[in-house]
């Protein structure tokens, strides 16, 4: 009876028990997955309308730079100048407006700037570039560091999610393999929508490691972009290490009046400031008030401030070390930029030219917002070759909605060969002279170019112009002595063509015409065709492939004179670095083969990837930013055909590439180019 009695009771027990824990109607939905809710997170910027007006942003930031360490290469570091002597401690506030188009800044005015640097310069600029990073993008800093919330990059990431309450989860992510452009860090997120409310990351790229704390906007496009930034970072180099701090807040109340434009005026800036400074920046502020209220400024003047040593220091450092930029104009419509004349990092290596110096000053104009003038003058010597080759392109933008511009070009080119010419010269009737000797193949070349461009469409492209040529013998003897000119002229009216099937981000067909006329002492003429196909694919995650196929010939020539000179087919004489034009060049190629051939047909690809080869390799891998596989083919008179195969890479400090060339099926040479990248985005 008893059993019986405990048998019934604990049945009455388990249904009770059963009834008040079952789950209510909505636990018995099925669970949603991590899988699901990481979906919902990456698929969120596309829940948001999209919008193409421009919205104005009222930005608030202070800095602050303690130098730990520091030698005297911190000048030679771009914008590291001003602070690489003096005070170890600098702080500093900005307010400006940021006109912003599609998640991009489009136009950014600096209206208030004070702070302890001198002249009220700028350091580590390289820093703002992290200060409003692009969350859902597949990359967040421009082309830099591949986000953990785009789906294309799902693949490169582990993420852990976890759900803190009924609303909110926690997305703990960490990249598969180490690589500089790979972060880890967690983020906190809407579970119903998928917005990214926090966003806590680590990460290291381009000689800084950095702490990025950020709160993203409450709704529509605002909740795409950040509405607070804090960034705590170390920058390490050669002995040197400065530990720098930022604080942005975005989408100010208080709007300045136009007229406002880079002032320094810091009671304005206390008006403005969202919130109040950190004590470390207040004691920055009041070590220099009190050094400038000093009593004894005459001992101050000639221990910190003499006057002929401030100025040719500063005159040094703005011009010989330090890169130079600046606005004039009323408006700041203009702007000039020149590289550092004394500067190691602007030094380049290949097996043809040697070590090639580089030095490029740029200028320009903005009379509206469809029409500006731009003026470069860019140089490079080869010691090797012991030559100075220069380029000063001259270009007027009437209309830049439709690519409209006329560009005025005068440079010199690369030394040209021309044994048509020389040959005539030994023919002479001077048996007497032996011309072996004497270095007649080479000519010096200067050109002047004008053509003037329009876009009927985004499909159709016409440029018209001439270019006009000098070229003069390296070694005059030999045609002195023959009685022959040592310069050659020639002038010749062009008209290019291009076609683009789908688009400016599609393929493009281009279609090049030249013809030498006789006019004064231009008389050469000859008929120049050529038709050049390129395409650059850009895959997911920074990958992409570049394809090029030309063709050129000539259909006629002058019988006494003429030269062979193409388009798309010549030698880059100022090389650039990495982001410039490596592919679609031919790295081992001897010169000379650019103008020994009646015709020639090219082909060229190029495949780049992040995470490649190099990348794989454990510390090595994860300084490696760019990785690139090439394969270069010629088909010219005498090399069927010449073929080049390659590898290159790029890191925080240089670029490099290893290339292996055949010609005729037979080995024909191994090379390498090398060039500094560091600071290259300072």
């Amino acid at each position: 009876m008893y059993i019986c009695i405990v048998k019934v009771l604990g049945k009455i027990a388990l249904t009770l028990a059963i009834f008040i824990l079952r789950p209510s109607a909505e636990t018995y939905a099925k669970p949603e997955t991590d899988s699901l809710l990481l979906q919902r997170v990456l698929a969120y910027s596309q829940s948001v309308p999209s919008n193409d007006e421009e919205i104005s942003s009222n930005v608030y930031l202070w800095y602050y730079f303690k130098t730990e360490k520091r030698n005297f290469t911190l000048m030679a570091i771009p914008s590291m100048f001003y602070i690489s002597r003096g005070k170890r401690e600098y702080a500093g506030e900005t307010y400006s407006t940021l006109t912003i188009r599609n998640k991009n800044i489009t136009k950014a005015v600096r209206q208030l700037n004070t702070g302890t640097i001198p002249r009220h310069k700028d350091a580590m600029e390289t820093m703002t570039r992290y200060l409003m990073p692009n969350v859902y993008n597949v990359t967040m800093f421009g082309v830099q560091v591949l986000s953990p919330f785009n789906k294309s990059n799902i693949r490169l990431y582990r993420y852990d999610i976890t759900q803190l309450t009924d609303n909110r989860i926690e997305i703990v992510f960490r990249p598969k393999r180490y690589n500089t452009q790979l972060i880890s860090g967690s983020a906190i997120a809407d579970k119903l929508s998928g917005s990214i409310i926090r966003m806590k990351f680590n990460g290291e790229y381009d000689l800084v490691s950095f702490h990025v704390d950020l709160t993203m906007g409450m709704d529509g496009i605002s909740s795409l972009l950040p509405k607070t930034c804090d960034i705590d970072a170390r920058f390490h180099f050669i002995g040197n290490r400065i530990k720098a701090s930022y604080h942005a807040v975005y989408d100010n109340p208080i709007s300045l009046p136009d007229t406002i434009v880079n002032s320094h005026d810091r009671q304005l800036m206390a008006e403005v400031r969202p919130g109040p400074l950190p004590d470390y920046i207040k004691n920055v502020y009041q070590k220099q008030d009190s050094l400038e209220n000093a009593k004894d400024t005459a001992i101050i003047k000639k221990k910190e401030d003499s006057k002929w040593k401030k100025i040719l220091w500063d005159s040094f450092g703005d011009y010989v070390v330090n890169r130079t930029k600046g606005n004039f104009g009323a408006n700041d419509q203009g702007a000039f930029r020149i590289s550092p004349i004394l500067n190691p990092l602007y030094l380049s290596y290949s097996g043809r030219r040697g070590i090639t110096y580089k030095l490029k000053l740029n200028a320009s104009y903005k009379f509206s917002d469809n029409s500006d003038i731009s003026l470069a003058f860019n140089a490079g010597y080869s010691f090797k070759q012991r030559q100075l080759y220069f380029n000063v392109p001259l270009k007027y933008d009437f209309n830049l909605k439709r690519n409209g511009f006329i560009r005025l070009e005068i440079g010199n080119g690369n030394r040209i060969t021309n044994s048509s010419i020389v040959d005539q010269v030994k023919n002479e009737t001077l048996d007497s002279i032996d011309w072996d000797k004497m270095n007649l193949d080479y000519f010096k070349d200067l050109y002047v170019k004008m053509v003037c461009n329009y876009d009927f469409s985004d499909k159709w492209s016409i440029q018209p112009g001439f270019v006009f040529h000098k070229r003069s013998a390296v070694d005059k003897t030999g045609f002195e002595v023959a009685g022959r000119p040592t310069e050659y002229y020639s002038l010749a009216p062009s008209l290019q063509l291009q076609y683009r099937p789908i688009g400016w981000y599609g393929p493009a067909i281009t279609a090049d015409y030249e013809r030498g006329i006789r006019v004064g002492k231009a008389d050469m003429d000859y008929e120049r065709y050529e038709l050049d196909v390129s395409w650059k694919k850009q895959f997911h995650s920074l990958r992409s492939l570049s394809l090029r196929l030309g063709n050129g010939f000539y259909t006629s020539k002058s019988r006494n004179s003429y030269f062979l000179d193409y388009t798309n087919f010549r030698e880059e004489n100022i090389p650039g670095g990495w982001n410039d034009d490596w592919t679609g060049e031919f790295q081992l190629l001897n010169s000379n083969w650019y103008n020994a051939s009646e015709y020639y047909v090219r082909a060229n690809v190029t495949y780049e990837s992040p995470l490649m080869v190099l990348s794989r390799i454990p510390y090595v891998g994860r300084l490696m930013e760019i990785e690139r596989i090439y394969m270069n083919v010629l088909f010219v008179e005498h090399l069927h055909p010449y073929i080049e195969y390659g590898y290159g890479f790029t890191n925080r400090f240089f670029s490099m590439g290893v290339f292996m060339a055949t010609r005729n099926t037979q080995f024909d040479g191994f090379g390498c180019r090398f060039g500094f990248e560091l600071f290259r985005d300072w």
